[in-house]
Parts: C-alpha cells; structure tokens; sequence
C-alpha cells in the first residue's frame, strides 16, 4: 500500500519504505538544505514540540465502477498538538508528499497494491481553522534518472504563539490500485524528530471493518501492538522517533480475506468440491508467498499443504488438485527452479504426477510441472512398463528425451473404467548400461461405480452357484428316496 507522510529533515532517509506505497507520517517542518533540502522550502531551526499525536487510520471495502471491481480505502484522521517553547512567534510552511518518495525501492513489505491519495478529500485544519494548501513541484529527493525525477507536494502554512499549544488536523482517504492478497500500511514515525525534543506521547490505530487476530494481522506488523476487538494500535511516550520506531501493518486484502471467510464456511458444509479448495490453497499460497519463493507470512504458509491434503482426502479423484499440490511441492523444493532435487524429493513430486496423470493424462497443470521437472531432475527417465499401458517411471539415466505417460486402462463397455497408478521408483545406476527395474505397481484404484460392479457381480455368481447346488441336492435326494422305497 501506499500511505502518506508530511516530510522531516530526514525524509529522503526512508529507505525502508515499501515501493508501492505512499507512507503516512508526522507532520513537520521543513527539510535541511544539509540533508537534500527541497527548492523553494527554506529550512528553519524550531522550538516547536509535538507534545501529543493520535493517528486514526480506517479501513473499508470500496467499489470501483469504472473497473467494474471491489478494492479498498483508508481514511486518514491525524491529529498534532504542537507547543512553541521559545521566546518568539514561529511561521513556517509544513510540507507532505502526494506520492511515493521510495523511487521504486522494494523494502519489508512486497505488495502488489498501490493506494493514491484522491486529492480532493485532503483537508487540513489549524486550531479548527481550514488551512489553504498548494501543491508545489520539486525535484525527487531520491532521484534516480528515468525512474523518478520530481515529486508533488502539499504545502500549507501554521504560526506558533509562545507557549501557546496548537492544534493541526489532516484529513484524506487513499483507494487501493490493484488488490493483492497481501497488503501493507506504513506509519513513517522518524519525520517527528524534527521537531523540538521528543514527542511526549502517542497513538498509531488501524481499524479494520471485521474483527482482527493472527488470521489477517500477519507477520511483517511491527510488534508490540495491543488487539482491541476491531482495532490495532501502538502507543509511545518520550518518544525520539529513528527510523526503527516506524510503524509497519501488513494484512491480507479486505476482499480476500472476506473471500477465504466464504470458502472456509462453504467447504465445512460440503468438502466434497475441488474448485473451492484450488482457490482457498491459491489463496494462502499468494498471502504466504511472494514471487512464489520469498517468504511473506508463516502463518499461512503452514497451511497451504493442509488445505491441499483436506482437499485430496476429501476429492480423490480430483485430477487438479495432485496436479496442482505436485506444482507448489516442486516451487517449494526448488524456488524458481535455480536447484537440482534429490531423490527424495523427486518421488515426492512424481507420486503427485503419477496421480494426477493417472486420473487425467492431459492435464495441463501436470505436464507443465512435469517438464519443470526435468529441469531440477535431469536424470529422470520415464519409460514406460512393457505389460501395461504406458505409465510414468523414473531412472537414473541421463536421457534427453522424456515422454510422460500415466493413462487409463481400458476396461469392458459395460463397466466403468478402471484407473491405474503406477508409482515411480528410482534407482541408483550401474557402472555397467542400466537396466530398467521392474516398476512397482500399487494395487488398482478402482471408481466406486467399478467396485459396486464387480460386488455385486461376485455376490450374483455366489448366490446362481448355491442355488444350483441346492436344486441338485434336492434333486439327488428326491431320486434316491424313490430308489429306497422301491
């Protein structure tokens, strides 16, 4: 996310901010020329204290026509108590940013979604009294040519009577651009050394629109923060703020958690549905994951292969869901594919793809991952069995070419088909040519429809047969008595 700030003297200091957001912050003075100053601001030395701050930051759903999709706002309610401890009146010109000052810098945060100021919701009051702001052009105090040349600014001008308490109040709201699944929020805390002496004491609160716990507050929020139904919040007192005091607030998206929510209560009710467990294991996956290989949250980490287990275990023909779990174990084993596995690991990957090519021998997902395989596992081999249709198998043999095969074995008209798997076994190579082991088959697993059949034609060929040798017996003993009595 983007959030806002109102820059200090070491505003071109925030390295750590995240690129795709704008960083709400303390207001105060200007910038020292001595630490990258902003033409036409004019540095000046103050004895102006922030002696009380309370930021309320408020999060909604909010729906975009023109996209014809649901993102999110935060509403932005700030308030500063200032007081001038020196000997003469004070005039300056506070000053903020209308956009991202991390020039393209990816810090703690890695998400995908920008928020925007709206600029027309941008108010700020002085002692109750609507203050005129103007926006002013400079140069970017983190230039990098091509990436980021200028930046825009709000400007507004505030006196300070000797000891005289003042109250500044900023007001605006951000909409999301995108909605990545893992969003971040940041509270810039170091742009309030700037003024005189520690800050005496504050409060940073997030507000959710549901209430919150470890399930959307994830691991990349700065620590030390209280829980209060809906609300987080952080509070300080004496305060010297450094770049290690800003605050930091990742969560997972509004509409994605409201998403994970829905899924959740409709699999409790009916688990036997493979779509929804793909895309609440999607769902983890891109909150825990960025890139597919940088770790963003634990928590849900933990979870990704429980939701795909729960969903094989529930859907055991579902093709899709081996395919797609033997997809997230290879990219968990191999980030990017930039290692070879080992054999373990390979025979954890195929026994997915045998299952998953078994079921539907197209499969997409699993022909890709498959391929992707052989990248990581350059000495697997599949060849197929020469008794039984052709089926994935693996050597230790450096051959180039790789046909995979798990097929369905045919069976007669009348009877469903039967789906055989073959499991893959790998074995070390000889020093002489290799030559192929015999492939371990598992025992047939069998469609239900199948298994009915075949019962209840077993259970029918028991019952014609005792039948028979029941009449027969009848029969036998019928004659016999005729035979006594003659």
């Amino acid at each position: 996310m983007k959030t806002t700030k109102i820059v200090s003297s070491v505003l071109f200091l925030l390295s750590i901010i995240v690129p795709s957001q704008t960083a709400h912050a303390d207001v105060a003075p200007p910038p020292a020329p001595k630490l990258g100053g902003l033409e036409p601001f004019e540095y000046q030395n103050t004895e102006v204290q922030m002696v009380y701050e309370r930021v309320e930051m408020e999060l909604r759903p909010s729906y975009n026509a023109e996209w014809d999709e649901w993102g999110s706002r935060v509403q932005v309610s700030a308030y500063f108590l200032m007081h001038n401890q020196g000997g003469k009146n004070e005039t300056m010109q506070a000053i903020f940013p209308l956009e991202d000052l991390s020039c393209g810098y990816y810090g703690a945060g890695l998400s995908y979604t920008s928020y925007s100021i709206l600029q027309n919701t941008f108010t700020v009051s002085v002692d109750g009294n609507p203050a005129a702001v103007k926006s002013v052009i400079t140069a970017h105090p983190r230039k990098i040519s091509g990436i980021c040349e200028e930046a825009s600014w709000a400007a507004f001008d505030v006196t300070f009577p000797v000891d005289t308490d003042v109250l500044i109040h900023i007001n605006y709201e951000m909409e999301s651009v995108g909605n990545d699944e893992f969003q971040n929020i940041e509270y810039i805390l170091e742009t309030g050394a700037g003024w005189k002496g520690p800050i005496k004491q504050g409060y940073i609160i997030m507000k959710f629109p549901y209430s919150v716990g470890r399930q959307n507050v994830l691991m990349g929020t700065t620590s030390g923060y209280q829980i209060l139904y809906n609300e987080i919040y952080w509070s300080f007192q004496n305060l010297e703020p450094t770049i290690d005091d800003n605050i930091h607030i990742s969560i997972v998206g509004p509409y994605a958690w409201q998403r994970i929510q829905t899924l959740q209560q409709a699999l409790a009710e009916n688990p036997k549905n493979p779509a929804d467990w793909l895309e609440l294991a999607r769902l983890y996956e891109s909150i825990a994951l960025y890139h597919g290989d940088i770790l963003r949250d634990k928590y849900y980490l933990e979870r990704i292969v429980s939701a795909y287990e729960q969903g094989i275990a529930a859907n055991p023909d579902g093709a899709e869901l081996y395919a797609k779990y033997a997809e997230y174990e290879l990219y968990a084993l191999s980030p990017r594919l930039i290692r070879q596995l080992t054999e373990d690991e390979v025979i954890r990957v195929l026994s997915l793809l045998n299952k998953a090519l078994a079921l539907e021998p197209n499969n997409e997902t699993a022909q890709m991952t498959l391929s992707n395989l052989r990248g990581v596992a350059p000495f697997i081999t599949f060849t197929p069995p020469p008794t039984i249709p052709p089926t994935a198998t693996s050597f230790f043999t450096a051959t180039s070419s790789i046909t995979p095969s798990a097929t369905i074995t045919p069976a007669p008209s009348e009877i469903p088909l039967v789906v055989t798997v073959v499991h893959t076994k790998i074995v070390n190579p000889s020093t002489s040519t290799p030559k192929p082991e015999p492939t371990v088959v598992s025992s047939p697993n069998p469609i239900a429809e199948l298994n009915e059949s075949r019962n209840e034609t077993g259970t029918f060929s028991m019952i014609f047969g005792a039948v028979i040798i029941f009449v027969a017996g009848i029969s036998a003993g019928t004659y016999w008595s005729k035979r006594t009595r003659r």
